[in-house]
C-alpha cells in the first residue's frame, strides 16, 4: 500500500524530468500525443516563471504530478493539470499531492487554489467538493475547445471552476442531506432533456452524474453525448432559476439550493 512506501514530492527542473511527467500525463489521459495536455517545452518556461512543476514519486518511481500557474484572481493560484497513475488511484495520493500544492501555494503567499474538472466525472466531483471542501464558481461550457488527449476525444469540455480555500476549516464532509428519488445513472434524456430535478425537501434542486462516463465515451458515444449536453442544460436551468451548487451527494447528485 502507498502508506508502507517512500513518498517523495520533487520540484522538476531538468528536461528529462519535465519529459518524463509529460509521459506519465499522457499515460494517466491515455494519449498518443501531449499535444491537447501540455509539453515539456512550455513546462521549462513555466519552471522560469517560477510556477509549481512537480512529480510524486513513490519508491523513486514517479506516479503523480501537477502543474499550477501564478493566477491573477487576487491571491490564487491556478492548477492547470494534476493526475494519478491508473492503478495508483483510490490510495489518497491525489490529496497528498493537493496538499502538497497547497502548501507550496501558501509558502508563495497565495490563499486559494482555483481549477476545473469535468462535471461528469463522478468521483472528481466527490473528491473536490467533498473531500476538499471545494467551491463551485461556474459552470463553463467548452472551456478548452474539442481536446484529443485520450479522454475527451469526440466531446466537447465543459468544465466546472472551482476555489479552494485551502486555510479554511473543512466541513463535516457528510452527503448532503437530500435524497434522490432514483438513481442518477438511470436518468432519461428522452423524457427529461434537461438533467435536473426538484428535490423532496422544496429547498433543493439536483442534478444527476453518470457512474463511468468515460466507460461509456468508449461503449456508448451517443449516451456519452446525452450526459454532455443534460447536464449543461440542467445546470443552465438551474442557474436560470437563482440556485448554485452547495455540495455533492454520496450517491452521485450535484445539489443546488437557491443563492
Amino acid at each position: 500500500m502507498a502508506s508502507r512506501q517512500t513518498v517523495e514530492f520533487r520540484e522538476l527542473r531538468s528536461v528529462d524530468e519535465l519529459q518524463a511527467l509529460v509521459g506519465l500525463f499522457c499515460r494517466i489521459w491515455n494519449a498518443e500525443t501531449p499535444l491537447d495536455l501540455i509539453n515539456a517545452s512550455n513546462l521549462r518556461a513555466m519552471v522560469d516563471a517560477r510556477c509549481y512543476v512537480v512529480g510524486m514519486y513513490l519508491d523513486g518511481e514517479m506516479v503523480a504530478g501537477a502543474v499550477a500557474l501564478r493566477g491573477p484572481h487576487g491571491g490564487s493560484l491556478h492548477s492547470h493539470i494534476a493526475g494519478v497513475l491508473p492503478g495508483r488511484q483510490g490510495l489518497g495520493l491525489g490529496h497528498q499531492l493537493k496538499r502538497h500544492q497547497a502548501e507550496w501555494a501558501e509558502k508563495e503567499g497565495f490563499s486559494r487554489i482555483r481549477w476545473t474538472y469535468d462535471p461528469l466525472v463522478r468521483r472528481n466531483a466527490h473528491f473536490n467538493l467533498v473531500k476538499l471542501s471545494g467551491r463551485v464558481l461556474e459552470y463553463e461550457r467548452n472551456y478548452y475547445g474539442e481536446l484529443n488527449d485520450g479522454l475527451n476525444d469526440n466531446d466537447e469540455t465543459d468544465r466546472v471552476v472551482v476555489d479552494w480555500d485551502f486555510a479554511a476549516v473543512p466541513d463535516s464532509g457528510l452527503p448532503a442531506p437530500v435524497t434522490a428519488p432514483v438513481p442518477a445513472d438511470s436518468w432519461d434524456f428522452t423524457e427529461r432533456p434537461e438533467a435536473v430535478l426538484a428535490a423532496d425537501d422544496g429547498e433543493h434542486w439536483l442534478v444527476p452524474t453518470p457512474a463511468d462516463i468515460e466507460g461509456l465515451r468508449l461503449e456508448d458515444p451517443v449516451r456519452a453525448r446525452a450526459w454532455r449536453l443534460g447536464v449543461r442544460a440542467g445546470f443552465a436551468k438551474a442557474e436560470a432559476a437563482g440556485y448554485a451548487v452547495t455540495g455533492f451527494s454520496a450517491d452521485g447528485w450535484y445539489v443546488l439550493r437557491r443563492r
